[in-house]
């Protein structure tokens, strides 16, 4: 397994399905790890983390661009106004959720993000002009009301600003989603890199006119390991393992961060979900797994897997 990740890194072969999909469920494991590692921080403002995760994410990108030089290099020159605008969606949508995490439960922003493929269907229908077959309609229907229940019992719970923040995710996400597959040739390497660089230097800024850019070593290594681990590591296990996948199994594969990250911080520190939240969680889950499982002609969704965090 390991011998032909390397072979496939290096653009020799190509994945069997099998391997793509161990690949996809793997990426989603390590993905997992910023929820917990963001409520780990002790003293580290919102904007700090972020400026060293986006920096982090650079340096991580940089760093396999320079890995991909002698097999599958990173073609930067064919950079276009939609990758920019692209990576700079993706890095709203980092920023999105960690202020939303701030502000509101692990498990409602993870189960709000699971609901990034039914947005993207929807922006496909408008951007794209795609048609939106009537497998996907049923899991707007659906995904609607699993998150007027998670809002509602957010809204309850007095953290309204977190719950509109974490619903800016699948949004972004799914606007991210969508100009990729409008510009298929633009290696999903580059909006990464202009993410990172992006998000780093605004947080930067921000974070700077606030309380500087000190913090512990402590807090700039979790930081970093949600920048330059959780997206160094896994953003290229997952670019490896979809090209080897059917489309409908993406994001189905992904649910492996959208179930764990709340699960790690339920059971440390031990943030409870509410029974609202995680009813309305589960609707969205089962509604998006059902609709990726659908045959492709039914799924539009299921097309653009949620990207993960």
């Amino acid at each position: 397994m390991l011998r032909d990740l390397a072979r496939a890194f290096a653009g020799e072969i190509q994945l069997t399905e099998r391997q793509g999909s161990i690949l996809l469920a793997v990426s989603g494991v390590v993905f997992s790890i910023t929820a917990i590692s963001y409520r780990a921080v002790e003293s580290a403002t919102e904007w700090q983390f972020l400026a060293y995760r986006g920096g982090s994410t650079a340096l991580a990108m940089v760093l396999l661009i320079w890995a991909r030089r002698g097999g599958r290099p990173v073609r930067l020159r064919g950079t276009t106004p939609r990758t920019v605008f692209a990576g700079i969606v993706l890095a709203s949508s980092s920023m999105f959720y960690i202020l939303a995490l701030s502000r509101t439960s692990a498990a409602t922003t993870l189960f709000l993000l699971a609901s990034a493929p039914v947005f993207a269907a929807i922006i496909a229908r408008v951007a794209l002009h795609e048609q939106v077959a009537r497998a996907t309609l049923i899991a707007i229907g659906f995904t609607g009301v699993g998150i007027a229940v998670m809002v509602g019992t957010g809204i309850e719970a007095g953290s309204t600003t977190g719950v509109v923040l974490a619903l800016c995710i699948p949004v972004t996400i799914a606007v991210f989603n969508v100009v990729l597959r409008s510009d298929s040739t633009s290696d999903p390497v580059v909006p990464a890199l202009i993410a990172g660089i992006t998000l780093g230097s605004v947080a930067a800024v921000v974070a700077l006119a606030q309380t500087g850019l000190s913090v512990s070593l402590r807090d700039g290594l979790l930081a970093c390991l949600t920048g330059g681990v959780a997206l160094g590591i896994g953003l290229p296990l997952f670019n490896l393992g979809h090209r080897s996948v059917a489309a409908a199994k993406v994001s189905l594969l992904l649910m492996t961060e959208i179930v764990l990250a709340p699960l790690w911080v339920w059971i440390w520190p031990g943030e409870t979900p509410s029974l609202g939240t995680l009813a309305g969680g589960a609707i969205v889950l089962a509604t998006v797994a059902w609709l990726v499982t659908r045959s492709s002609g039914s799924a539009v969704a299921a097309d653009t897997p949620t990207i993960p965090h």
